[in-house]
């Protein structure tokens, strides 16, 4: 990075998320829209660490509404079994 330039906000939330997640990976991210016009950010992270990241879903949705005002629904991905 150079040192004169000023990072978007959306560099900014996106960094919060990885930080936020760590050690776990973000495999994919979705943006729905509702009926009403609100938006929701769908995360989806890595099923190798269901076991240890499951219970702590509602807590990294509480903490990045708190820090960037946005809503975040965070998942883990359908495996096909075909």
């Amino acid at each position: 990075m150079s040192c004169c330039r000023a990072a978007s906000p959306a560099q900014v939330h996106d960094a919060i998320l990885d930080d936020l997640v760590y050690p776990t990976e973000i495999v994919g991210k979705r943006i729905r829209y509702r009926l009403d016009g609100s938006k929701v950010l769908k995360v989806f992270l890595d099923p190798k660490d269901r076991n240890t990241t499951e219970y702590k879903l509602e807590t990294f949705a509480g903490v990045y509404k708190k820090l960037t005002g946005k809503d975040v629904v965070f998942e883990f991905p359908v495996q096909d079994s075909a």
